[in-house]
């Protein structure tokens, strides 16, 4: 399989430009092993040791959301936390924050889709937090529902305000079945 960054019209490629959320892709893409999504179970942290303190390993069900499974240190660091480890979205973020999270990745669970983000990552206040997050759908069965998510997010932070044009960053979503 070629890697992330060799492929022609690439949207993921295309989207990201940090060489270690395009590593991240091509191993989740080589966890599909023919389908259109790995399983919790197929990702195995020892092989994503360079990431892990990058990575955020979640549950999903409808009736409760998003879960943390894992989070890596830098993720639990800016909910100012040492472990997420069986803590809901709504359990860390403020009520609104948490909606505004799960509508803008619901087209990683209603579509099957691949989200990109790019620019500002967190919603923060004394610091902006400028970079890149890739989510990548799980699912049990090989042809879904998604059951979780995979995800990883590396971002600087700035001194300052942020600027009104960066408030929420652009996401792309891109459907499992389009990604070879």
């Amino acid at each position: 399989m070629p890697p992330a960054e060799d492929r022609e019209g690439s949207t993921v490629a295309s989207t990201l430009t940090h060489p270690d959320l395009l590593k991240f892709f091509d191993y989740w893409r080589s966890k599909r092993d023919g389908r259109l999504m790995p399983a919790k179970g197929d990702i195995d942290p020892i092989e994503i040791g360079w990431a892990l303190s990058r990575i955020f390993l979640m549950d999903y069900a409808p009736e409760t959301g998003f879960t943390y499974r894992l989070a890596g240190a830098e993720i639990s660091e800016v909910f100012g936390r040492s472990n997420l480890k069986g803590l809901n979205l709504r359990d860390v973020l403020p009520p609104e924050g948490a909606r505004i999270v799960e509508a803008r990745w619901a087209p990683l669970v209603r579509d099957s889709a691949v989200i990109c983000m790019k620019g500002m990552i967190y919603l923060a206040a004394e610091r902006t937090p400028l970079g890149e997050r890739l989510l990548l759908p799980l699912a049990d069965d090989a042809e879904g529902p998604v059951t979780g998510l995979i995800g990883m997010t590396i971002c600087e932070w700035v001194a300052g305000d942020v600027p009104t044009e960066m408030k929420q960053s652009p996401i792309w979503a891109i459907p499992v079945t389009s990604i070879p």
